[in-house]
């Protein structure tokens, strides 16, 4: 299904074209989240409830969709526009530089890493936990350009910085009001949705491998064992050095055989 969806040949080329200019998923999916807004405020809060994950909603109340459904639940918002309008611009970069099969699995990840990490808290007894909206996806696409491109020049307001420092920046901010307001679990969240996207793109560029499991050594062949038969020849040589005295019953028995051998041939 993957493969016909997303086939090989066309992985580094755009969905379609508008206006002579290429149109990439990334493009897509920050329409798509600008009209969620416009569901939301449509919609009210209480059906787009139905829709935001929580660990409660997901598995008590079998809402199995929440995992997947949760980035369209957007309040209007300038920030969540801003956010789009940057996830169409790094996003684009980064579908272009991995190819979109690998873009939709860094999406996918990015995607369910809140939920599964709600639903550790939530195991371990901490409730009431939710994600909505398409902020922390956003965020790690930035992250992932950043890994991607650390020195490309960024431009805020009068100022001109580099792709690594404005990310360490934001992410300092945020785990230090998730520090002052003690809120564990928002920290915990920054952390997973920036170390999945910066662990991914390590991985996909070659940096980062996985761990396998050690190859089992194959073992080394034992020496055959020298035969304890003596030959002919290393009679011969111990008679050279040592004389006929010194031949064991065995080893008489064998030159006798050898010489019958060649008196046959010989006849």
């Amino acid at each position: 299904m993957f493969n016909s969806w997303l086939p090989e040949s066309k992985d580094r080329l755009p969905l379609t074209w508008w206006k002579q200019h290429p149109v990439y998923l990334a493009a897509v999916i920050a329409l798509v989240a600008a009209a969620s807004m416009v569901l939301t405020a449509v919609l009210g809060y209480d059906l787009m409830g139905h829709f935001v994950f929580t660990y409660e909603s997901a598995f008590r109340q079998l809402h199995l969709w929440t995992p997947l459904t949760y980035i369209f639940v957007n309040p209007p918002s300038l920030w969540t526009l801003i956010g789009c309008f940057l996830l169409w611009n790094f996003g684009e970069a980064v579908e272009r530089h991995l190819g979109r099969r690998a873009f939709v699995r860094m999406l996918l990840l990015l995607l369910l890493v809140s939920p599964l990490v709600i639903t550790l808290f939530s195991l371990f007894g901490s409730r009431g936990l939710a994600c909505m909206g398409i902020t922390q996806l956003e965020f790690g696409v930035f992250i992932a350009f950043a890994t991607l491109y650390p020195h490309a020049k960024l431009n805020v307001i009068i100022l001109t910085i580099d792709a690594w420092v404005l990310a360490t920046v934001f992410v300092g901010i945020n785990a230090l009001v998730s520090l002052a307001n003690r809120d564990w679990s928002s920290l915990l969240l920054l952390a997973a949705n920036v170390g999945t996207a910066y662990a991914f793109i390590r991985f996909e560029t070659g940096a980062l491998t996985l761990p396998s499991l050690p190859k089992r050594a194959p073992q080394a062949k034992k020496p055959a064992k020298k035969s304890s038969t003596p030959t002919v020849d290393d009679i011969l040589d111990k008679i050279s050095h040592q004389g006929m005295q010194s031949l064991t019953a065995e080893e008489r028995r064998i030159l006798d055989q050898a010489s019958d051998e060649m008196k046959r041939r010989a006849g």
